[in-house]
């Protein structure tokens, strides 16, 4: 009896055992030590930023029977622009087919009408990301115009309107006018403090608004600096240990056998080309942002203040400006990514330098054309076919100071010119009117970009 007895508790000791290993066995988890990686990609060149502070109007229009008061100043624009993200947008409706070419006029540039211009097209999908849209049913539609009316009346409900002004494209929405009525009440005191301005039809379909008189403009100088290349090989290669570098009179190459960054000590910028990445199908204009975007904020590329200038969704290509005054910046002024397959970057090409400080010296004021004197020049121009012109604006040019012998050194504070011009936009590329030439040989338009 106590045999047995004994050979049950060992039997029960055993299934205990084997219970307790077995559930240490299930449980067990290796500690490993950290693979120590030999580089960081965690670089932050600049700083990041939201779609808000990247898609930002170019203009803000005041329609008043027929005159038209236009501002670029961001203190005039951005009061409005805030306010209107803070108000919910919905029911929205395609009003294209059911309105007349003069219907369209009236609703977007008639009388008391507020027209909000974009520099480019944007899409319906990264306006979302902006304002509180309630437009799930809306997929693949650029606009490049909002329009509200200049009401201060204590409305429940008001009318909105999203505008491609070249296709004659239009929806309209509600939205809470309440939201408004301080910011639409400053515009409405002070609108005649704008540009009076004329209204000009181009043969592309766009509208566009050119000043009534010369305008008048200083040319600034700011002190640069530029960006340590070596930021830019960590943030951009995958492996930063294997990139080598070789150097010859034009400038640097960076590799690590199949990805390239070219560096040019002349213009100030870089090229990073990835030829393992193949040329993908025309991707959407949001998917396009979207993944733009969140490369550039990946390693903090917003140095100045860049805003989106232009898409290209037959090369899957995004521009974005640098702009000074609300005014864009021509010459060596612009970031571009271009998508290829698997969402990646194909290439990305971008200014090496950044502002400092504008120095404080006496500005030398410039007096430019008119709009009309603009269009006379444009139209006495045989050589220009006026149906390549896609838009026509008010920039600034940049030009650097510098030696030539010193030409592969970085230029801490050296000083950059913003020379105020008149822009074209013309084909694929920028043209500006010179006016000395003008003047002397009647050349016309000269290359800018």
């Amino acid at each position: 009896m106590k045999r047995e007895r004994i050979k049950s508790i060992a039997l029960t000791s055993l299934v205990i055992l084997s219970l307790v290993l077995s559930y240490r066995l299930w449980s067990y988890k290796p500690t490993y030590d950290p693979i120590q990686r030999d580089y960081i990609q965690n670089v932050k060149i600049g700083a990041q930023k939201d779609f808000e502070n990247i898609v930002i109007p170019s203009q803000v229009v005041v329609h008043e029977s027929n005159k038209h008061f236009v501002t670029s100043k961001q203190s005039n624009i951005l009061p409005l622009y805030k306010a209107l993200q803070k108000v919910e947008i919905s029911n929205f409706e395609n009003l294209t087919s059911d309105t007349s070419e003069q219907n369209f006029q009236g609703i977007t540039k008639g009388k008391n009408k507020i027209e909000i211009i974009f520099p480019t097209l944007i899409p319906i999908e990264t306006l979302d990301k902006i304002f509180k849209l309630d437009s799930k049913r809306l997929q693949n539609i650029v606009f490049d115009r909002i329009v509200i009316r200049m009401s201060q009346k204590q409305e429940t409900s008001s009318k909105i309107y999203f505008v491609n002004d070249s296709l004659n494209l239009l929806y309209d929405a509600t939205f809470d006018n309440s939201g408004i009525i301080s910011a639409v009440g400053k515009i409405k005191s002070n609108y005649k403090h704008y540009t009076d301005s004329v209204k000009y039809k181009l043969q592309t379909g766009k509208t566009i608004y050119l000043p009534k008189q010369t305008v008048k403009l200083k040319t600034m100088e700011f002190l640069t600096s530029d960006i340590e290349v070596d930021k830019f090989k960590d943030a951009i290669f995958i492996d930063p240990t294997n990139v080598r570098k070789e150097s010859s009179d034009s400038g640097d190459t960076y590799t690590d056998g199949t990805r390239l960054m070219t560096v040019s000590p002349l213009n100030r910028s870089i090229t990073f080309v990835n030829p393992t990445i193949a040329a993908d199908e025309n991707q959407s204009p949001n998917v396009l942002i979207q993944k733009s975007v969140e490369f550039i904020n990946g390693h903090g590329g917003w140095t100045d203040g860049y805003v989106l200038s232009g898409i290209k969704p037959e090369n899957n290509e995004i521009f974005y400006r640098l702009n000074i005054n609300n005014l864009p910046v021509f010459k060596n002024a612009t970031i571009a990514t271009k998508l290829g397959k698997q969402d990646d970057i194909q290439t990305y090409k971008r200014p090496l330098y950044k502002l400092n400080l504008q120095m404080e010296k006496k500005e030398s004021e410039m007096e430019l054309m008119s709009g009309p004197q603009i269009m006379e020049v444009l139209d006495n121009n045989k050589s220009i076919n006026k149906s390549l012109i896609k838009d026509i604006t008010l920039g600034y040019e940049t030009i650097f100071d510098g030696d030539e012998d010193q030409i592969n050194k970085f230029y801490y504070n050296r000083a950059i010119q913003l020379k105020p011009v008149w822009v074209i936009y013309y084909g694929d590329s920028f043209k500006k009117i010179d006016q000395d030439l003008l003047s002397r040989t009647g050349v016309n338009i000269v290359g800018l970009e």
